[in-house]
């Protein structure tokens, strides 16, 4: 762990959307894990208490839109140098931030993210991610890269310069971000690094239908069409 004197100012943005059963743990652990981040929570319009339960750990903010322009609002409002992007069913690990400040102090490095797992044991389930986390890594060295906005950082100014998140897309916007960042310098995959994050998506669609949807998405950005519309916990 870095002495707080050697820490450059983090900023942890995190969208969310009636996550009153979920948004209390993860700002906890994100309190406890960066008491030095500043955190901040942009509510996508909930009708349930995540405003009032975000509001005990983090500045509070307000979005109509999709994910990608809660997350731009979020970037706005930040102050530090170094924007994390966190989902609100996401844990955030001391280590991934002491990486991505190691790899950040390499001034052409622009962004940063490791492997995303889920919470709990399945060895199918870890087999299916790893796959997925795999992928990730080929996209690297053919495609991308690409890293998945569950939690992935950015320097503040290359977010800026290439406009953030396009709020055009209701999908893969956090791919089409970090390739468009990547002309900015390296973006760097933290094969060391595991963050973990809810079951939700996989008990709701199934592990077929996680795997068909994460494709049919992926699939599209490839193709160059910008989904509009993605009803998948946005």
């Amino acid at each position: 762990m870095y002495p707080l004197s050697e820490r450059p100012k983090i900023s942890i943005v995190m969208p969310a959307l009636d996550e009153e059963k979920l948004i209390g743990g993860t700002l906890k652990n994100a309190r406890d894990i960066v008491p030095e981040a500043e955190i901040i929570v942009v509510d996508g319009g909930s009708v349930d208490n995540t405003v009032k339960i975000a509001s005990e750990f983090a500045r509070v903010y307000h979005s109509k839109g999709n994910i990608a322009l809660a997350r731009n609002v979020g970037a706005d409002a930040a102050t530090g140098e170094i924007l994390v992007f966190l989902d609100a069913d996401t844990a955030i690990t001391r280590h991934f931030i002491d990486e991505v400040i190691k790899v950040f102090k390499d001034p052409e490095v622009v962004g940063a993210g490791g492997l995303i797992m889920p919470c709990g044991k399945s060895a199918l389930t870890e087999i299916i991610f790893y796959f997925f986390n795999f992928l990730i890594l080929i996209s690297f060295m053919f495609f991308g890269p690409f890293l998945a906005g569950t939690c992935v950082a950015y320097k503040r100014g290359p977010f800026f310069e290439v406009g953030g998140f396009d709020v055009s897309m209701a999908a893969s916007e956090d791919f089409d971000l970090c390739k468009r960042i990547s002309k900015k310098g390296k973006v760097v995959f933290l094969k060391n690094v595991i963050i973990r994050t809810s079951r939700r998506r996989l008990e709701k669609l199934g592990l077929i239908g996680l795997i068909l949807d994460w494709t049919k998405v992926t699939v599209q950005y490839l193709q160059g069409k910008r989904p509009r519309e993605y009803n998948t916990f946005r």
